[in-house]
């Protein structure tokens, strides 16, 4: 009788084993395929640098030196692989954007320019996109970090080497402008 009872707490302690082993890989899963995407999306915004920097060229309110800092921001950001690193570039990009986007209220006549109107609702829906991202980024690394926190189960992390994911830091973020002004407050 005991035999029965000791190997049946065996079976339930590998069941509840790979039970968590397969709850770590599901969230590890949703963890990097967030990431994956978020990556997509900072390179699709990415894509509208050379655009931007046409555009900021225009304008004598913004010097040399700045259209030259756009010009290599994107290829800075697609060789940064140091997460702090990449928020900064991030960050850097969404400043430069709004800069441009500052400096375009001096100029009406931008008001009625189909190709900037379309550059800005671009530049708008991937920024959009590139925030959603990152919520969902962090929203699946904090569910990963949650579960390899837990006292039993960060064995198991510690087991098969899964450290916990960093975070993706927010930034100020343009949002849709309203017809008057570009672009509004930040939203953090």
């Amino acid at each position: 009788m005991i035999i029965w009872f000791l190997f049946g707490a065996m079976c339930m302690l590998i069941l509840l084993f790979l039970a968590a082993y397969w709850k770590f890989m599901q969230l590890n899963s949703v963890a990097k395929n967030a990431w994956q995407q978020l990556e997509n999306n900072l390179k699709n915004r990415a894509e509208l640098i050379p655009t931007l920097a046409l555009s900021a060229a225009a304008f004598d309110e913004l010097d040399r030196a700045f259209i030259e800092k756009l010009n290599h921001l994107k290829e800075a950001c697609r060789q940064t692989v140091d997460l702090p690193q990449r928020v900064t570039q991030e960050e850097q990009v969404t400043q430069a954007f709004k800069k441009v986007f500052t400096a375009a209220q001096n100029h009406p006549e931008l008001q009625t320019n189909e190709v900037f109107q379309r550059l800005q609702q671009n530049v708008i829906k991937a920024e959009a996109k590139v925030q959603r991202s990152k919520r969902k980024y962090n929203s699946a690394a904090r569910d990963f970090n949650i579960i390899t926190s837990i006292i039993p189960l960060n064995l198991i992390a510690i087991l098969f080497e899964l450290s916990p994911y960093e975070y993706f830091d927010f930034g100020v973020s343009l949002q849709k402008p309203a017809e008057s002004a570009l672009p509004p407050s930040p939203e953090k």
